[in-house]
């Protein structure tokens, strides 16, 4: 007899992972007939980490992104419609239409602030995380940035002052090797940001693979220390941007990116997407039934 699959099948971070594909897919395709007045920049292929950070947020931590927050956004909104709405410049979105996409934040739902300038948030996030050290709440600041903001005096002057003062802070670099449209190798020499941790004493924690459930756990049992024993945390994780920098994929007629709705949930065949790595796991024929029920709750905005 063969089992039936659906989406009970897949555990609470797999089940948000699948959903945050499709809303991310979803808004990528009325990117491309231009519904949006603001430049919306995606996080195709960086879901598995979205969706671990997003489990060890409690209510009174602080969640502070980068300009690419789409993702984080949408995974922590109550209504992911209403980070739509919010694109669409509407009185009816998560602030109200005033924020638009690079410096959307949404107190309400742990992102208390979100930045379009290059590694800013680093330095704000270390005012958060003064505030809990005073307090005493046991909560935590966990900040977002890139491998691009890495260059930035921001980076090391953040991270000597959390050293320092013993800050309740987790700091993330999304390595995905680009920043706008340009690699680390054409921009700047290698940095291993292990040893650069060890230079001044913070704990680093590297993370690969794309599997969600494995991210979440090691995320936790990092927060878990971090709440224990106040000293700052690294962590950096390899990445792979499955869309454009912003804006459609595809964006013009013979871009190479590809990305389209009508193909189903996977946009890469290897392990640069974590739901190939979701397939992976269950099997094709399993993913195609859970991917089938995934799509018939999707947030029909062709329809709204």
């Amino acid at each position: 007899m063969v089992k039936q699959v659906s989406r009970d099948d897949l555990t609470s971070n797999e089940n948000l992972l699948t959903k945050l594909r499709m809303w991310q897919m979803e808004i990528n395709e009325e990117l491309k007939k231009k519904r949006y007045k603001v430049p919306v920049h995606l996080g195709l292929g960086t879901e598995a980490l979205v969706v671990a950070v997003s489990s060890i947020v409690r209510d009174n931590d602080n969640l502070l992104l980068t300009h690419r927050n789409a993702a984080y956004n949408l995974i922590r909104a109550t209504d992911p419609m209403d980070v739509v709405r919010e694109y669409e410049l509407s009185r009816e979105g998560a602030s109200f239409g005033q924020l638009g996409s690079m410096n959307l934040s949404n107190p309400e739902s742990g992102v208390v602030y979100s930045s379009s300038i290059l590694g800013n948030n680093i330095s704000v996030a270390c005012g958060f995380a003064f505030a809990q050290k005073i307090s005493d709440n046991n909560s935590i600041t966990v900040v977002l940035t890139g491998d691009g903001a890495m260059e930035e005096g921001a980076f090391y002057e953040g991270l000597v002052f959390a050293k320092s003062h013993g800050l309740p802070l987790i700091l993330i670099v999304d390595n995905n090797d680009y920043s706008m449209a340009s690699a680390i190798s054409q921009r700047r020499c290698n940095i291993n940001l292990e040893l650069f941790c060890k230079s001044i004493g913070i704990n680093y924690l590297m993370l690969v693979g794309n599997d969600v459930n494995a991210y979440a756990k090691d995320l936790e049992e990092a927060s878990s220390r971090l709440r224990a024993n106040s000293s700052p945390i690294v962590v950096e994780v390899q990445t792979t941007l499955l869309n454009q920098h912003a804006g459609p994929t595809p964006g013009w007629p013979t871009d190479p990116m590809q990305v389209h709705l009508s193909n189903g949930l996977v946009i890469a065949e290897d392990k640069s997407d974590p739901v190939f790595v979701l397939k992976e796991k269950y099997g094709e024929s399993t993913f195609l039934k859970i991917e089938s029920e995934v799509l018939s709750e999707s947030l029909c905005l062709d329809k709204k």
